[in-house]
């Protein structure tokens, strides 16, 4: 084996490149060898550095580096590359690097293979981050490559690196940014040094997959995991340690053979844990991992909604879990019956709406709770009789909804509790879904919050912050879906949202109420209340159904907000677009709901304005008609409105045939206008003699007028309508 630069001492390789001006080092920069195993990728670091500091600080642009490598332990660099290292400085700037494939030509020894990286600094391209010569050297790349599978390698240096120079492709050389400037093997300024490499007779071992964990654990509940891995020194004790953490690991596989394996079960109390592990081979090889697990507690919970006196309320109760499969449970509660009568207590989609068992009794085994004030409530996922149900599934839905009426009398500010009871081991228990397993969650207790709602008004999310813009979003899609947009919360507040929601107290939430908040939102009015305007909106929209069409608005006051029903049975519309204002749309069974506001208050201008553009996908002989149209002025102050259909309006001049014709006396010339303009109708005989005329300023649109001949000698006629730059002649025939 030829080895051109082996280098054992640090202190040898350092006197031999002292008087050179430039280095250039392949592998490590002390003299080392690089540590590789048999069959295996290796990365060769590539690194630079002046040994004197460069006065001048010429950078390097440019790189010609021709390289050989003996076949016998290198089996591979085609499928390497030499890779530029990212990052500043240096050498961020390389991003025209390549490696070059093997042009045949070199006069390298028998066996040898000759190839070449050739690197750029793009000046132009990349980061203007040029190499500037350092005494502290600096990896430009990485040189990859892949060694052969020879076992008896194994604990033997060998130096595969040779330098190839030949007349064809140049030595090693590097250049200055400009090109003036090169350093190279030949004028002794440039100094190469190759590493060697030793073959360890130990490879590290690998894991195999991280565990599947998920992202919480359910307390009390037996977890497991699974752990491997691998080695491909088949002869080394290769075994999984557990080191540290709670629960228990069996090792099902170690040993010689390469393939370590075993499992980790553990049942935990609510927290955090790390769980450290280390896959060692005997050998040398240690490689560690941490596992962490987060557990946390299985929980009832009842909400605490609020209400308003005589309201009916939902309250929900909730179970969490995280991976834990609910096979069935047993709850009993208790409240106070003189402010709360249980109307109905419903089984929740968790549960699979109760079936196929699910039964509530009242003032069963609560010895310590009011008459009409306690409800013992079971369910079971499955019976052997009966539809398979399927078990409750993780999360933290309801698993039912207790339907409370409050009473009238109630005044504001009660708080009444709804609570767990136990007075039985079983009471609040749950099941996991073989039935073997028994379950004691942690409770928390609810209440029902009866209050005065005129203390929520500008709050209908009740988030406890009033007029802020989560308020408008959620008035505005109040508008567009209806009142179940106040449901889901899950808190049964409906009757108190609505009323928060309706800002100028009219009894219901409207587009005034929308144009209200986000006025109060961006600082223009204050939260008083405004009274309703006897102003008038007009929505108009075509009665012809083309490609697209726009909703216009006509209205005396500036516009803060619309909204507007379209049913278009027949017709499949797309997304609308609004003119200068933002649009919220829902669309079902043939009926499109738009609201048209601004968040930031913009308002539409007075006058005749755009709303929305609406494309029309298809029509199978469809209709489109106005439902519910509203509107309200800039100050939120709720306005008269109205809808029609109108003709659309024409896109060109055009003059149609006059009707009738032939005629007795009387005819209409028809005549469309895009655009406000004044019309002349002239009309000749067929000698050419002016008849008549008739002139008026007309609006865009369709028009007809009518000219009376009772005075004209029968005959043919021509008539001439002119409006702007355009005119256009026809023929008519008068007949008495």
């Amino acid at each position: 084996m030829k080895k051109l630069l082996l280098l054992a001492l640090a202190t040898c390789f350092l006197f031999s490149v002292a008087s050179a001006q430039k280095v250039l080092f392949f592998g490590t920069v002390d003299g080392s060898d690089l540590a590789v195993t048999i069959d295996s990728d290796i990365e060769v670091p590539v690194w630079y550095a002046d040994s004197v500091q460069a006065e001048d600080g010429d950078p390097i642009g440019f790189m010609h580096i021709p390289l050989g490598s003996d076949d016998f332990f290198i089996t591979s660099r085609d499928s390497g590359y030499f890779e530029p290292i990212v990052g500043a400085p240096p050498p961020a700037g390389w991003d025209d690097i390549s490696f070059l494939p093997p042009d045949g030509s070199p006069p390298n020894p028998a066996g040898y293979t000759n190839q070449s990286i050739l690197g750029f600094y793009d000046t132009y391209g990349g980061p203007n981050d040029p190499l500037i010569g350092s005494v502290t050297p600096a990896q430009l790349a990485t040189y990859l490559m892949h060694t052969a599978n020879l076992p008896d390698s194994i604990g033997t240096t060998q130096c595969p690196f040779i330098e190839g120079a030949n007349a064809a492709n140049g030595v090693t050389m590097l250049g200055n940014i400009d090109g003036v400037q090169s350093y190279n093997v030949l004028d002794g300024n440039l100094a190469v040094v190759y590493a060697c490499i030793y073959f360890s007779p130990n490879n590290d071992p690998v894991w195999g997959p991280y565990p599947d964990i998920p992202e919480c654990i359910d307390a009390g509940v037996e977890f497991c995991f699974d752990l491997s891995g691998t080695d491909v020194d088949v002869d080394d004790d290769l075994h999984i340690l557990f080191l540290s953490g709670p629960g228990l690991f069996t090792e099902t596989a170690g040993g010689p053979g390469g393939v370590a394996a075993g499992t980790w079960c553990g049942s935990l109390a609510a927290g955090t844990y790390d769980l450290n592990f280390e896959l060692n081979d005997g050998s040398g090889g240690a490689l560690p991992l941490m596992v962490t697990l987060v557990v946390e507690d299985i929980e009832l919970e009842i909400a605490c909604p609020s209400a308003v006196p005589g309201a009916e309320v939902w309250v929900p109760v909730r179970l969490y879990t995280c991976e834990f499969l609910t096979g069935g449970f047993e709850i009993l509660m208790s409240w106070d019956p003189t402010v709360l009568d249980l109307i109905e207590v419903v089984p929740a989609a968790r549960i699979n709406y109760g079936e196929e068992y699910f039964n509530v009794r009242l003032d069963d085994g609560c010895e310590e709770c009011p008459p009409g004030g306690s409800a013992r409530i079971v369910w079971i996922a499955d019976l052997n009789n009966g539809v398979y149900t399927p078990p409750a599934a993780p999360g933290s839905d309801p698993i039912f909804w207790m339907h409370f009426q409050v009473d009238y009398s109630v005044p504001f500010g009660v708080l009444t509790n709804i609570e767990f009871v136990v007075e039985h081991y079983s009471d609040n228990t749950i099941s996991d879904e073989t039935g073997y397993v028994l379950f004691w969650p942690l409770l928390t207790d609810g209440c029902v919050n009866v209050i005065d709602p005129s203390t929520y008004k500008g709050d209908p999310n009740m988030n406890g912050w009033y007029y802020e813009v989560a308020d408008a979003v959620l008035v505005a899609r109040r508008l567009i879906y209806g009142y179940i947009v106040w449901s889901e919360n899950g808190t049964g507040d409906d009757a108190i949202q609505e009323i928060a929601a309706d800002l100028n107290n009219n009894g219901f939430v409207d587009v005034a109420d929308l144009v209200r908040f986000i006025n109060i939102i961006n600082g223009n009015i204050n939260p008083p209340k405004l009274d309703p305007t006897s102003e008038v909106a007009s929505f108009t929209m075509p009665n012809v159904v083309g490609d697209e069409m726009t909703v216009t608005v006509s209205s005396a006051l500036d516009l803060g907000g619309a909204l507007v029903s379209i049913d278009h049975t027949g017709i499949e519309l797309g997304e609308p677009v609004a003119h200068g204002m933002e649009v919220l749309a829902h669309d079902a069974d043939g009926v499109l709901n738009l609201v048209v506001f601004s968040l930031e208050g913009n308002t539409i201008a007075a006058g005749n304005a755009d709303l929305v553009t609406i494309p029309v996908i298809s029509n199978n002989g469809g209709t489109m008609e106005f439902g519910e149209v509203s509107a309200a002025d800039s100050y939120g102050r709720l306005l008269e409105a109205n809808a029609s259909l109108v003709a659309p309006l024409p896109t060109e001049f055009a003059v149609m045939n006059n009707y009738p014709n032939p005629f007795n006396a009387k005819t209409m010339f028809n005549f469309a206008l895009p655009e406000n303009s004044d019309v002349d109708i002239r009309i000749y005989s067929i000698t050419g003699q002016l008849v008549e005329t008739i002139s008026g300023h007309f609006e865009a649109g369709t028009h007809s007028v009518t000219w009376d001949a009772a005075d004209v000698a029968s005959g043919v006629y021509f008539y001439k309508v002119s409006a702007g730059d355009f005119s256009q002649t026809m023929k008519m025939t008068l007949l008495k």
